[in-house]
C-alpha cells in the first residue's frame, strides 16, 4: 500500500481527509501504465539507485478534485542534467527546448497518445523584472523538493508526490486549500506576483476553471497589481506580452464566461487591457426593455445565459453585443429623444468589436466571425424571421449552420438578460425562430442538400447555356437568385427542384 504523510497539518480533521486522498494517489498507476510512464520512472530509479522521482504541480490538484489533466510534470532530485538527459533519449524522444534551465520536454517510447511529459531538476527562480522570461534559473540536482516548491505561484499547485514511496509533500497547505476550493498564493503573495506578473492571469484563470475563491491576502494583491498587467520595461517592451494576456482570459472565459468577465473587472485587468467594458458602467437603458440595470450588467447576464462549451466567438460577441452603446447613447434630458436611445450602435460595434480583439490577438477568422455576430444580433428586432427573404434566410442561418446557430443563441441570451414586460414574448419568439430554421435546415437534409452544396442541381454552365451568355457576373447573379429559390422551395415542397423548374424560375425573373 502507498503509504502517505501530511506535512502541511497535525489537525486529526486533516488527517482523515488526507488518507482518504491516499486512495486517490493509487489512481496515478493507471495514468503511469496508460501514458507508458510506468517503465521510464522504474528504469530511472533502477539506473540511479539515489534518485528521488517526484510528480509535482497541477496534475495533482486536478486528481484531487476528479479533473481529467494530461499535464504531467516530473522534478528528479539526485540525477545530475546530463546523466537525466541522455537517460531519457534512451527511453524516448526528447526536445531540447529548455535543457539550459534542466527541463525536458519527453516523450516515452511507443507511447500510443502524443503527449509531452517535463522533467526537471529542483530549481528555484530569481525574478530579474516582473516578467516571465526575466529570471534566473538556479537548479540543483540536490536541492530539497521543498525549495523547488516554495518558487511555485499558488498552493494547489505547489505539492509534490514521491513516485517510490507515495509520499506526498504539501509544505505549503495545498490540500486544504483544495478542500476549502481556495487560490491562495505560495508565501506573500506581493512578492509572488512581483517575481512574475502572469501570476494574476493565471489565479483568475484558475479561479473561473475550478470555481474556486481567491483568498483575501492573494486578492488584495491582485488588485494591487492587475492595474499593472500592461507596464513595460525601460526599452519599452511589455513585462506580460499580448498574446499571453489573450492566452489566460480565453481559457477562463472558455471555462465560466461570467465569472472571469466579473473577476477580470474587479481585478482592474479589464480596465488596462479592454477599456471599453469598463466604460460600460452606469450607462442607461431604457426601461421598457431593460429593467436589469446598466449595460455592464446586461451584459454579465447575458454571459451568465451562456451554455457550457459556448464557442470562443459567442462568447466573445455577447461580451461585445452592446459594446458601442456608450459611444451610441442618447437621452431625452440631453438630446431631446423620446427615450433612451442607442442608435445603429450594432454596426458601430462590430467596428469596435473588431478593434478590441486585434488588440487582444485573436485569430482573424475568429475577429470577423465575431464582429458579423455582434453586426447582425438586432436582426430579430428588425422584422420576423418567417417573412425574411430567402437570400436573408440563406445568409444567415444555411450557408454557415455554426455561425446561425451561435447566432440564435445570442438572441436567445440577449434577451434572456433583458428583463421587461416583453421578455417572456420574446423568449416565444426565439423559440419559433429556432424551430423554423430547424425545419428548413430538416427539408434541406432530407434531400441531401448541405450548405452551400447546390451544384448538383443547377451550375454556371446550365445559366450560360440557358440563356445564351457568356462567362462573368451575370452567370453570378442568376446562380445566387437561383439558390434563393432552391431554398425556398425545398422549405415549401420538402424535396429538390428539377433544373427545369430553376430555370423557369430565373426566365420569369
Amino acid at each position: 500500500m502507498i503509504q502517505v504523510q501530511d506535512q502541511s497539518s497535525n489537525k486529526e480533521g486533516h488527517k482523515a481527509e488526507f488518507y482518504k486522498q491516499t486512495e486517490l494517489m493509487k489512481k496515478f498507476s493507471k495514468d503511469f501504465r496508460r501514458f507508458k510512464i510506468d517503465k521510464v520512472l522504474e528504469d530511472l530509479g533502477k539506473r540511479y539507485p539515489e534518485s528521488e522521482i517526484y510528480l509535482v504541480g497541477g496534475i495533482l490538484r486536478d486528481k484531487m478534485i476528479g479533473r481529467e489533466s494530461k499535464d504531467f510534470d516530473f522534478v528528479v532530485r539526485n540525477v545530475p542534467a546530463p546523466s537525466l538527459g541522455e537517460f531519457l533519449e534512451g527511453e524516448g524522444k526528447v526536445n531540447l527546448v529548455g535543457r539550459n534551465f534542466s527541463v525536458f520536454k519527453f516523450l516515452p517510447t511507443n507511447s500510443a497518445l502524443r503527449i509531452h511529459i517535463d522533467f526537471a531538476l529542483p530549481r528555484t527562480e530569481i525574478s530579474t523584472d516582473m516578467g516571465y522570461r526575466d529570471v534566473e534559473v538556479n537548479s540543483n540536482p540536490g536541492m530539497p523538493i521543498e525549495d523547488d516548491l516554495s518558487r511555485r505561484d499558488f498552493t494547489i499547485n505547489a505539492m509534490a508526490m514521491n513516485c517510490q514511496s507515495g509520499e506526498l509533500i504539501d509544505k505549503f497547505g495545498g490540500r486544504s486549500d483544495i478542500k476549502d476550493k481556495f487560490i491562495r498564493a505560495v508565501g506573500d503573495p506581493k512578492i509572488r506576483f512581483t517575481e512574475d506578473l502572469t501570476r494574476i492571469l493565471r489565479g483568475v484563470r484558475q479561479a473561473s476553471q475550478l470555481g474556486f475563491s481567491i483568498e483575501e491576502h492573494t486578492w488584495k494583491a491582485i488588485q494591487k497589481f492587475g492595474p499593472k498587467i500592461l507596464s513595460a520595461k525601460k526599452d519599452g517592451e511589455q513585462y506580460v506580452p499580448w498574446e499571453t494576456i489573450s492566452d489566460e482570459l480565453m481559457l477562463a472565459l472558455r471555462a465560466n464566461p461570467a465569472r472571469a468577465f466579473e473577476l477580470f473587472s474587479k481585478s482592474g485587468m479589464t480596465k488596462e487591457i479592454i477599456p471599453e467594458i469598463e466604460a460600460l458602467k452606469g450607462i442607461e437603458q431604457p426601461q421598457e426593455f431593460h429593467q436589469e440595470g446598466d449595460v455592464f450588467r446586461h451584459t454579465i447576464l447575458a454571459l451568465q445565459g451562456l451554455k457550457p462549451r459556448a464557442s470562443d466567438e459567442l462568447i466573445l460577441a455577447t461580451m461585445f453585443h452592446d459594446i458601442s452603446k456608450p459611444e451610441t447613447l442618447e437621452t431625452p434630458e440631453k438630446d431631446g429623444v423620446d427615450r433612451v436611445r442607442t442608435t445603429d450602435h450594432e454596426n458601430k460595434g462590430a467596428e469596435l468589436a473588431r478593434t478590441i480583439c486585434t488588440r487582444l490577438r485573436i485569430p482573424k477568422h475568429c475577429t470577423e466571425r465575431v464582429a458579423w455576430l455582434v453586426k447582425n444580433h438586432m436582426l430579430f428586432a428588425h422584422g420576423k424571421v418567417h417573412e425574411m427573404r430567402p437570400r436573408t434566410l440563406r445568409k444567415y442561418f444555411i450557408d454557415d449552420p455554426k455561425l446561425g446557430d451561435d447566432l440564435l443563441e445570442l438572441y436567445r441570451v440577449d434577451v434572456v438578460a433583458s428583463q421587461s414586460p416583453q421578455q417572456e414574448q420574446n423568449l416565444r419568439e426565439y423559440k419559433q425562430v429556432k424551430e423554423y430554421v430547424g425545419e428548413v435546415r430538416d427539408a434541406m437534409t432530407k434531400v441531401d442538400v448541405g450548405p452551400k452544396q447546390y451544384n448538383h442541381l443547377i451550375s454556371g454552365e446550365d445559366i450560360m447555356k440557358a440563356f445564351n451568355i457568356k462567362e462573368g457576373k451575370d452567370v453570378g447573379r442568376y446562380l445566387e437568385t437561383a439558390k434563393d429559390f432552391i431554398v425556398a422551395y425545398i422549405s415549401n415542397h420538402r424535396k429538390e427542384p428539377t433544373k427545369k423548374e430553376i430555370i423557369d424560375h430565373l426566365k420569369d425573373k
